[in-house]
């Protein structure tokens, strides 16, 4: 199998540096021209899958990167990151000084009030990556930054903390091959042109 992963596109909330996870925001105009740069590898590949995040900007994101239909799944979404949603790391020293400090203590297992553990996040990867292993042919999944580390994490064997090894940048594509029971990380934060030249 050979698994395809698109982060979404800018939005206002990444511009500006606010957690934020189920928070259903859309694209900047960057945003979408993001999404159409990585269009041009993607809308010249045919898809035996394409599965993505049911929230608005990988929708959005979707749209620009293929016109083969798409099916969504909830454990593809975002951290929800509860009462720190829309807030910056700033805000939140000042409104919730000790649930950021109980976050930063333990990041592994505290569920942020109204929110999500990392562990959390990672059980949801695990179990749509239980499914996507029966798959075969071309997937492509276009989700988010937190859940591509969860996936990438898992699908090395490595622990949850194994999230802060990987970045997903905007405007790019990532490429894992499942073989034989093995991650292959074939590339990480390619450009089109880059993949294209391959």
């Amino acid at each position: 199998m050979e698994l395809y992963l698109v982060r979404h596109g800018e939005t206002l909330w990444n511009r500006e540096r606010k957690y934020y996870g189920h928070s259903d925001i859309g694209l900047t105009q960057d945003g979408i021209a993001q999404a159409q740069e990585i269009g041009r590898f993607t809308q010249k590949t045919v898809f035996d899958k394409v599965i993505v995040s049911p929230l608005l900007r990988a929708k959005e994101t979707a749209k620009e990167l293929t016109n083969q239909d798409y099916i969504t799944d909830e454990r593809l979404m975002e951290q929800n990151f509860g009462l720190f949603e829309g807030h910056t790391y700033e805000e939140l020293k000042k409104e919730y000084p000790k649930e950021l400090d109980d976050w930063n203590s333990n990041f592994t297992n505290y569920c942020i009030p109204e929110g999500e553990s990392f562990s959390m996040v990672r059980e949801r990867a695990d179990s749509f990556l239980e499914d996507l292993k029966k798959e075969s042919g071309k997937i492509l999944l276009v989700a988010h930054k937190g859940t591509f580390g969860h996936i990438l994490a898992s699908l090395l064997h490595l622990p949850v903390e194994g999230y802060w090894h990987f970045v997903f940048e905007q405007g790019t594509c990532s490429r894992i091959d499942w073989e034989d029971g093995y991650a292959i990380l074939r590339y990480l934060n390619a450009s089109p042109d880059t993949i294209m030249l391959r």
